[in-house]
């Protein structure tokens, strides 16, 4: 008995034996390339949710992130305008390093005036700070709603036809302050930006404003009852159009100046308005428009070398002022300033014997 069952162990093997020793160590450890393998087959979204997840759970992901996002400085750059002429580069740092760190916080200076131009840059240590401070792009800033946006995008650009959002203010008085303004305004609408239209040097309104609200209801609500009263004083407002293509004048269609301070807003030039009255007269002649020239309307002078209508006036006439008085011979003014010799063409004689030669004269 004991035999067989000695041999029944020999053939099973003994359970309580060491494993075999094997010299070949078992890796345990994922390598770059092991990882690169597994997420291959991810598409961008899958990708993108799982760094978004690392980055917002560890913070050396989001450092690793940022290195290579703050490589391009454009992302970081923000240009604000809209500024008021008191505020300074001090100012702006303080309002835009609540959103992150900061590099550069500067408003623009004119180099002959000394004087804030009404916009400014603001540069970001990491992206992420501008795409904070973007996300309310109208600030208020020393009592104005300044609009900023990436320096790349352009000092122009406007997101959008802001022509039915954007409010002109009129009979404004020197003493009403932009806060008050905008104090008024805001009750109608969130608004974007504005007042614009003050005079940079002295920092008050120049007799008008534009607003520009976020909505077009806050536009609409606004102009409900064009008269308002701010400051005690009563102010007109109307929808502005903005001066896109340039009319005569410098005007918008709608006959309001347009302010040239901020934002493409161009303020009126004295002396491109246009001037109401009669046009020079282009010829130097006198508004005598039904004479003409004697011999049926053509005068001496066509077809003899002499100047024809629509050419240039011949030198200076007695006619130099915008109304001359008549010549006093025959009624009718002078033919140098219609282009005719001043005196008359002597008339060519028929040929002696009358006008049929070889004929008997008629008696």
């Amino acid at each position: 008995m004991e035999f067989s069952k000695k041999r029944k162990t020999e053939e099973n093997g003994d359970t309580n034996s060491p494993p075999p020793s094997n010299d070949a160590a078992v890796t345990t450890t994922l390598t770059p390339e092991d990882i690169h393998k597994i997420l291959q087959p991810f598409t961008q979204d899958q990708l993108l949710d799982l760094l978004k997840s690392a980055a917002l759970q560890h913070p050396n992901v989001l450092d690793a992130v940022r290195s290579v996002a703050d490589r391009d400085t454009s992302r970081r750059k923000l240009f604000v305008r809209g500024l008021s002429g008191e505020t300074t580069s001090e100012t702006l740092r303080a309002v835009f390093a609540a959103y992150g760190d900061l590099d550069e916080a500067i408003v623009i200076f004119d180099k002959s005036t000394s004087r804030s131009k009404g916009y400014g840059f603001v540069v970001f240590r990491h992206v992420d700070g501008a795409i904070l401070a973007l996300k309310e792009p109208s600030k208020k800033i020393d009592g104005r709603m300044t609009v900023t946006q990436l320096a790349a995008a352009g000092a122009g650009s406007t997101g959008g036809d802001v022509s039915a959002r954007k409010v002109f203010v009129g009979n404004v008085p020197f003493e009403v302050s932009a806060e008050s303004l905008l104090s008024e305004f805001s009750k109608y609408g969130e608004i974007e930006e504005g007042p614009l239209g003050f005079d940079k040097a002295s920092g008050k309104t120049r007799g008008f404003a534009f607003f520009v609200y976020k909505t077009e209801e806050g536009a609409r609500n606004s102009l409900v009852e064009s008269a308002k009263t701010v400051d005690g004083h009563q102010v007109i407002c109307k929808l502005a159009v903005d001066n896109k293509k340039p009319k005569p004048g410098n005007q918008n269609p709608s006959g309001f100046p347009v302010d040239n301070s901020n934002s493409n807003y161009h303020a009126p030039n004295a002396s491109m308005m246009p001037q109401y009255g009669a046009p020079p007269n282009a010829y130097g002649q006198p508004p005598y428009g039904n004479q003409v020239p004697s011999g049926g309307g053509y005068g001496p002078g066509i077809g003899a070398g002499a100047p024809q209508y629509g050419g240039p006036v011949p030198g200076p006439g007695p006619v130099s002022g915008p109304r001359a008085h008549p010549p006093s011979v025959g009624g009718y003014p002078d033919g140098s300033q219609y282009g005719y010799p001043s005196q008359p063409m002597p008339m060519q004689r028929p040929p002696n014997g009358g006008m049929y030669q070889g004929v008997p004269p008629y008696y």
